[in-house]
């Protein structure tokens, strides 16, 4: 499903970038372009900074622009411009962005020759002003530069999007040094009946945030985020001029804010966190309860990891509600759900649908290629029911995969991304410029696009300002307004994804229930597990690529270790017992801050236990307090030989699933038992007959020949 998102970005802006500089015919006084450069260049040879969202008759089209690093002098620069004809189709629009060559159509108007770049006004952040007078009619008065832009009387589409081409020019040798398309989108007066386009803008603000290379454990002890790489100045810059701009110019708009983005700003004490605060709080925008970080739902369904999904959903909105005050705050909400709206980046199925349904969510919004076909105004969108695997239905919205690709489409030049993308809303809108129908759009980026400050601030610019056919609305609010389809007919079909989920979903099963192991264990050590836990849904960012979400995990197990390594049990203690009967002296140090209770279990095939058997295991009961005093248990124990040996001691979590530490203990048992002493005295006995019954007959024998010498004597003999 990602690829498949990112093949398409790519394949747009591949055909973006051959449709701007250094590649294009040039037109009018210009010539044939330049070769193309040896080596991509970071910066646009020319880059739009700031335009007119609208014009109306007697205003002027305003441009900013700025040259790229060519080594041209500013005095051999110009700048020519050419306007054609309004466009009448979603279509024609596309061909006037991607054209090898120009925009189709007439010319409407077009500089004779290109205008001094010098001449024109000089900015402060080194680009350059123009400003042309827009009338209808052939007379139009041209402005200080001397060019004018006469809209034609009799069009049939007076009002409407004009593609403006612009050029930057080497005026001595002819050359185009650089070209965009942008667009004039001019307004009439119309009726107070006609219903804007209502555009609900789903925004999401986030940064990917790493794993460690080498976190130490010493380090993870106290502080277990330090498994995550902190996020560079360039990205943290870019999250906060995006809540910045959004903060100057606060429209309504639908906010996917990254939990655990809020974390990382809120350790860094960045401003952001209050500003985003002030936004969740607003009436004008939709905080949206999104998950601890950006994810795949489908993935983790798909891998059977449902529980993940809603420890996600559930740690992210603590998030939110914790440093943002929010959970889903909006006022014109009608969610039949306490968890609103899921926004899908990619393709999805009815099992994932059915999990968010229970997870608490009453709305989802998914891109139209997730969908086989949906119900829709033109080019606008309107709700429909979407089938859950239980057979009940989510209401839903299909984004504009047209709209979508914009935010891609000039990757270097995203404030002419912006503007194409609100031109390309105004041509939908001219589509039925008079009706009075509500009509609306889901303008949702695509998954492979990252936050981008100047886009962002030059789309909510060109959204407010008093936007005569284009309203910024909430997501919640666009499904209010719109009629829910009553059928689908064919369409309203999810696409069967093809893809597999590549997450380590062995390792998040193992981190998971070892943490929850911890969890048991250590209840005063909550606020450690629960930052565990958020390494765990962190390796589960669809925004880490694989190798970078098995990293995480691994971080998380040694993080994890880290905390055990705080527990020692027994050590290379010797234990003499001295009787048949005695008792075994467990001991267990803590250096942890936090209290651990868990279960001791002794194993030794020359010792019987309290349970006559060789085995024992004394119940979560066991106490270890904090601090590197000795924590000891005696159990008692009978000896059922003399002798040495060694017995196994392991310490687990209450629940059985986390082996805490473990060890042994040698034990010297030097008591006799009551055989060898029945054995003893059998010998001694045996003994004792022995030497009696020797002691006799030696006596019997000294008797005998004492009368022999006697009788000899008396010579009896």
């Amino acid at each position: 499903m990602r690829a498949k998102s990112m093949l398409t970005a790519l394949a747009a802006v591949l055909i973006v970038i051959l449709a701007t500089p250094g590649v294009a015919i040039a037109t009018g006084s210009t010539v044939t372009s330049s070769p193309a450069p040896a080596a991509v260049s970071t910066a646009a040879p020319l880059t739009l900074v700031s335009q007119s969202s609208w014009v109306a008759t007697g205003q002027n089209f305003d441009l900013e622009i700025r040259p790229g690093s060519d080594s041209t002098p500013t005095s051999d620069l110009g700048v020519s411009l050419t306007v054609y004809s309004c466009l009448s189709s979603i279509s024609g629009f596309d061909q006037s962005i991607t054209s090898a060559s120009a925009p189709q159509g007439t010319k409407v108007a077009s500089t004779s020759a290109p205008l001094p770049l010098s001449g024109l006004t000089p900015m402060a952040d080194g680009g350059f002003g123009l400003s042309v007078p827009v009338s209808v009619g052939s007379h139009a008065v041209a402005g200080a530069n001397g060019f004018a832009i006469a809209l034609p009387a009799g069009a049939s589409c007076l009002a409407g999007v004009y593609p403006v081409r612009v050029q930057l020019v080497n005026t001595t040798s002819g050359q185009v040094v650089g070209a965009i398309v942008t667009h004039l989108i001019y307004t009439s007066t119309t009726s107070t009946t006609t219903q804007k386009l209502q555009v609900a803008l789903d925004l999401p603000i986030q940064t990917t945030i790493s794993p460690a290379a080498d976190p130490s454990p010493k380090e993870l002890i106290d502080h277990p985020g330090v498994a995550l790489e902190e996020p560079s100045a360039t990205a943290i810059s870019t999250v906060t001029g995006t809540v910045a701009a959004i903060a100057a110019h606060p429209i309504p708009l639908t906010l996917m804010i990254s939990p655990q983005t809020v974390l990382a700003l809120n350790a860094a004490a960045h401003q952001s966190v209050s500003e985003l605060a002030a936004l969740a709080t607003s009436s004008a925008q939709q905080v949206i309860s999104s998950p601890y970080t950006p994810i795949d739902a489908t993935g983790l369904v798909d891998a059977g990891l449902n529980s993940e999904l809603s420890l996600q959903v559930a740690r992210g909105s603590q998030v939110l509600s914790t440093y943002l005050t929010h959970a889903n705050t909006d006022p014109n909400s009608q969610a039949p759900s306490r968890l609103g709206t899921w926004v899908f980046t990619e393709e999805t199925d009815a099992t994932t649908l059915s999990e968010l349904q229970s997870d608490g969510y009453g709305q989802v919004v998914l891109p139209a290629s997730a969908l086989t076909s949906a119900p829709a105004n033109g080019s606008t969108t309107t709700p429909f029911p979407l089938a859950t695997s239980h057979g009940t239905a989510l209401p839903a919205m299909a984004a504009s995969s047209e709209l979508s690709s914009r935010f891609v489409g000039s990757a270097r030049n995203p404030v002419l991304a912006a503007h194409q993308l609100v031109a390309e809303m105004a041509q939908m809108y001219y589509e039925k410029p008079n009706d009075d129908t509500a009509r609306g759009v889901v303008v949702l980026p695509p998954a492979s696009w990252s936050d981008n400050a100047s886009f962002v601030k030059a789309l909510v610019e060109a959204l407010g300002n008093d936007n005569p056919i284009i309203q910024p609305v909430t997501t919640s609010t666009l499904f209010s307004a719109l009629p829910t389809s009553a059928t689908c007919r064919s369409g309203c079909k999810l696409v069967a994804g093809s893809a597999t989920s590549a997450l380590p979903v062995t390792a998040i099963r193992d981190e998971r229930q070892r943490i929850n192991g911890f969890a048991t264990a250590a209840p005063a050590g909550l606020p450690l597990a629960t930052q565990l836990g958020d390494l765990v849904l962190a390796g589960e960012a669809s925004t880490l690529r694989p190798s970078q979400q098995s990293s995480m995990l691994r971080n998380t197990r040694t993080a994890l270790d880290a905390q055990l390594g705080q527990l020692a049990v027994a050590g290379d203690q010797t234990i003499t017992l001295t009787s048949l009967q005695g008792t075994l002296p467990v001991t267990i140090v803590s250096s942890a801050a936090y209290p651990v209770t868990a279960s001791i279990t002794v194993t030794s095939d020359k010792l019987l236990f309290a349970n006559g058997t060789t085995t024992w295991t004394r119940p979560g009961t066991v106490l270890v307090q904090p601090g590197r005093h000795a924590n000891i248990y005696n159990i008692p124990v009978k000896a059922r030989t003399s002798g040495v040996f060694k017995v196994g001691i392991i310490l687990r979590s209450p629940d059985g699933t986390l082996v805490l530490s473990s060890g042994e203990a040698n034990v010297r048992s030097t008591a006799t038992s009551v055989v060898g002493i029945v054995l003893s005295l059998g010998a001694l006995l045996v003994l004792a007959v022995w030497w009696i019954r020797t002691s006799l007959r030696r006596r019997d024998l000294k008797r005998a020949h004492a009368l022999e010498r006697d009788a000899a004597a008396r010579g009896e003999l």
